[in-house]
């Protein structure tokens, strides 16, 4: 097996705690490089993973020639840039979630890809869960129907990140719950759908704890070694967003940092011929047969890491040049979708066409 020579950019939480795990896991891979502007981090963090260079300018890292490939872990605000930049150095780029801010901008990384013909993959890790993967066979398989609805999101209690550093401001996240988490929740169930066509989106965001918001922990503090925290605090903590696609399905999220709620993290598909439910409690799925009503309750791999599959996915792109799993039509639509639902929120929540992004 040929080895694939990695550099990873960005050296925060996701970073240290996915990323270069999961890298260090795979066979016939060699992290080579990491890049940070933060030099202080950027030592602990090669010396942690024992990471033989080390670049406070990620193009010197591009301009390395045995690399084959990078992942992007900066702050949203750089992803498109870093990934052009990366692409164009003839590299393989796994760009973490959000792709884009912008329906736009996610469009001209795509077309960065494709002018360079490496792997251009999205980091959206919960496709490859095995709940994902086990319902994402059956409903290709017809066993589900049309997919006509979904409904799905992350609510935490208390959980805002990193609070009063990149992650809580605008400038640099470009959006705060519903980009950051949501996102996971709206593409897993997009995915799931078929990747239907979005027509129109309606949304509303909220900031109901900027002044009683308490940092929820993430990135983990040993992962914030010279960060520098300004205090910001200009993104919403809590967003909803109704999706209606060209073939007539629906689909509503709602993503929290912050909420007087009970935590939930769940995804819920309906089809014409079975339905499911996947949360804490785990899978369910809810059928019929011979006019009896069924619920099944998969016994699912718990064990499976989502990065570790991720990374195993994309590095076999590499290797095989076959299309990722994200799609880049799909990386797209899922950008336009949060967009749309930021400016619907800014409009009142009135309904904004995607053809108008």
């Amino acid at each position: 097996m040929e080895t694939i020579r990695v550099g990873v950019i960005g050296a925060g939480g996701i970073a240290q705690r996915s990323h270069i795990p999961a890298y260090l896991n795979t066979p016939g891979v060699e992290l080579v490089a990491i890049a940070d502007i933060n030099e202080k981090k950027l030592t602990y963090v090669a010396d942690r993973f024992g990471i033989p260079r080390k670049y406070t300018d990620y193009h010197e890292l591009l301009q390395q020639t045995d690399i084959d490939a990078v992942s992007v872990c900066t702050p949203n605000y750089l992803h498109v840039q870093v990934s052009i930049d990366a692409l164009k150095a003839g590299k393989h780029v796994l760009c973490e979630k959000p792709v884009a801010v912008k329906g736009a901008d996610a469009q001209a990384a795509i077309a960065a890809a494709k002018a360079s013909g490496k792997i251009f993959m999205g980091a959206l890790c919960q496709r490859f869960s095995a709940s994902s993967q086990l319902l994402k066979g059956q409903i290709e398989d017809g066993k589900f129907g049309e997919i006509y609805y979904a409904k799905g999101g992350y609510i935490r209690r208390r959980g805002i990140p990193g609070l009063g550093g990149w992650f809580t401001t605008k400038a640099k996240s470009g959006g705060g719950s519903m980009l950051d988490i949501g996102v996971h929740a709206l593409d897993r169930m997009y995915w799931l759908m078929g990747a239907p066509e979005p027509v129109a989106v309606s949304g509303t965001i909220f900031q109901a704890f900027k002044d009683d918001a308490v940092d929820g922990g993430w990135p983990p503090m040993d992962t914030r070694v010279g960060d520098v925290y300004p205090g910001i605090n200009d993104v919403e903590d809590l967003a909803s967003g109704y999706v209606k696609f060209a073939n007539g399905a629906t689909l509503l999220i709602e993503a929290g940092w912050a909420s007087n709620s009970e935590p939930a993290a769940y995804t819920q598909i309906f089809g014409t011929k079975a339905g499911a439910i996947d949360d804490a409690r785990g899978l369910k799925i809810f059928g019929e047969d011979s006019g009896t009503l069924l619920d099944i309750e998969p016994k699912i791999d718990t064990r499976i890491n989502v990065f570790e599959a991720e990374i195993a996915h994309f590095t076999d792109c590499i290797r095989t040049g076959k299309q990722p799993l994200t799609v880049p039509q799909e990386i797209i639509n899922v950008a336009k979708i949060i967009e749309a639902i930021y400016k619907s929120s800014e409009n009142g929540g009135r309904q904004v066409l995607i053809a108008d992004l």
